[in-house]
């Protein structure tokens, strides 16, 4: 059977229970570590979980104490990159473990939203996918990877990426959003004609889709820079009444009718 990632976070009395349970010396530590952290003292928590480790090396709570302490260095303490060498050290250890998955996943995550290092999280990506064949999130890993790919401004190979999504996840929720994307970095590049196609046939297969309205105001943009001014400016007014950013839109329907009327001159 197929499994997802669980979710960061774990309940602390959950865990209480469950280490309670073993009735070890280790167990009583990592229930102290548990609610110094639900008494918001995660320096506490984990100088606690680092004596499990280093008292308890062999320890069948090792894993856990390791993944606890990752996520303490992360999401409490800031401390990114200690916060990786746990994780590492988890999957070094544990490569099959229960938080092997969810280690791997983190990591990735830190890199690409707390580092900034948008190269280094294609290559995290890229082994979540290729070392977990269990997971069934492959399609939002990919789609990360071509996020990224976009960041570095890396747009040939950021298209070559949303395509493959397309291709190998057809029915993943995010391929409407790739579609998208793929059109955006037609037009970004200048690829007017492309763009305009990719545009056009969003529109035609997400009629009811949430980028709906987004994509009939980038094929206006489109069709402005290809001086199709008349087209841009009715479907500019279309959209008017039910975008959000109505702001824009009027500086964009004013700015092509004043290009209208000079081209008539």
């Amino acid at each position: 059977m197929k499994r997802t990632l669980a979710r960061p976070f774990l309940l602390v009395a959950c865990l209480a229970f469950i280490f309670s349970c073993t009735g070890s010396k280790e167990a009583e530590l990592f229930n102290r570590a548990m609610a110094a952290l639900d008494g918001n003292q995660p320096g506490v928590a984990v100088s606690i979980l680092t004596d499990i480790l280093v008292k308890y090396p062999k320890s069948k709570h090792v894993e856990e104490a390791l993944y606890q302490r990752a996520l303490i260095y992360a999401l409490y303490m800031s401390k990114y990159m200690d916060a990786i060498s746990d994780y590492r050290e988890l999957l070094k250890r544990f490569p099959k473990g229960e938080r092997a998955m969810e280690s791997q996943h983190q990591i990735a995550r830190i890199y690409e939203f707390k580092l900034d290092n948008c190269a280094r999280a294609i290559v995290e990506y890229h082994r979540l996918i290729t070392a977990f064949d269990t997971v069934i999130d492959d399609d939002k890993y990919q789609y990360r990877i071509a996020g990224c790919y976009y960041k570095l401004l890396q747009l040939e190979q950021a298209k070559i990426e949303y395509q493959a999504l397309i291709e190998r996840y057809p029915a993943s929720d995010l391929v409407d959003d790739s579609y998208f994307q793929l059109a955006a970095i037609m037009q970004s590049k200048g690829q007017l004609p492309e763009a305009e196609r990719a545009w056009r046939n969003f529109l035609i297969r997400y009629p009811e889709g949430e980028l709906f309205l987004d994509a009939k105001f980038n094929l206006a943009g489109t069709l402005e820079e290809e001086e199709k001014l008349e087209e841009s400016l009715e479907l500019y007014q279309e959209v008017f009444d039910k975008y959000d950013n109505k702001e824009t839109v009027s500086w964009r329907i004013e700015k092509v009718r004043e290009r209208i009327k000079s081209r008539g001159r």
